[in-house]
């Protein structure tokens, strides 16, 4: 089960180069990682009219895959009338990357409950109204003289993009720590869990599982949707 991290601040301040940066060098030490863009447009680009995958979607197919030899595409409508506030969409996220270690949201950032790294755009921001406005921040992020913000804000904590190991290192712990084991999703919205709870659900399936003929002597992930028909 991944954990999500937004990498937020203003227009230009380098986001997608800080992100392509992480998802290049956690991808290369061995962790899966995943990348959700906001973007204000309406439009859809990707999904041209009149293309097959975009008449699939005209007649009413909530799901289309375009299956090509090296890349999958995949266009999906989300469930709205399950997704009305964030909190709702953050579970839907996570039954998509399932499997992933780590999630990245470029932007995103008056989404309160995602943990946000800003990236700094200039030596002029004011962070003393970023700090106001944002919720969640584990950190800023410099492109340079970061020993002048540390001394400026000296509260907080600032990660310089000349110290890749530094800001590499944060992050892996972060991933590890935020590591969830269990989920549980009933009509499509994630239901919390107290980790007592988590291992009530997860031992005695676990046992069972590991008593059927056919299954992998290394059990590394259980997947069980159960439909309610009754």
């Amino acid at each position: 089960m991944p954990c999500f991290l937004a990498i937020s601040g203003y227009s230009g301040s380098g986001k997608t180069t800080f992100g392509s940066f992480l998802v290049k060098k956690l991808s290369e030490s061995g962790y899966k990682v995943g990348v959700v863009k906001s973007c204000k447009e309406s439009e859809i680009f990707t999904d041209l009219p009149n293309k097959d995958t975009w008449v699939y979607r005209e007649q009413g197919a909530s799901g289309v895959v375009l299956f090509q030899e090296n890349l999958f595409t995949l266009y999906l409508d989300p469930p709205k009338n399950n997704l009305t506030s964030p909190k709702d969409w953050h579970g839907y996220f996570l039954s998509i990357f399932w499997e992933y270690d780590l999630v990245l949201f470029e932007g995103f950032k008056k989404v309160d409950f995602l943990s946000k790294l800003w990236v700094i755009k200039d030596k002029d921001e004011d962070l003393r109204s970023v700090k106001k406005e944002i919720k969640n921040l584990l950190g800023f992020v410099v492109k340079e003289n970061v020993e002048w913000w540390k001394k400026s804000f000296p509260e907080e904590t600032f990660f310089s993009l000349e110290k890749e190991e530094e800001i590499l290192n944060f992050l892996k712990g972060f991933i590890e720590q935020k590591k969830e084991k269990v989920m549980l999703r009933v009509n499509g919205k994630k239901v919390p869990l107290k980790d007592f709870v988590k291992d009530i659900l997860a031992y005695p399936v676990l046992g069972f599982v590991k008593a059927l003929k056919g299954v992998p002597e290394e059990i590394l992930e259980i997947e069980v949707k159960i439909k309610n028909q009754s």
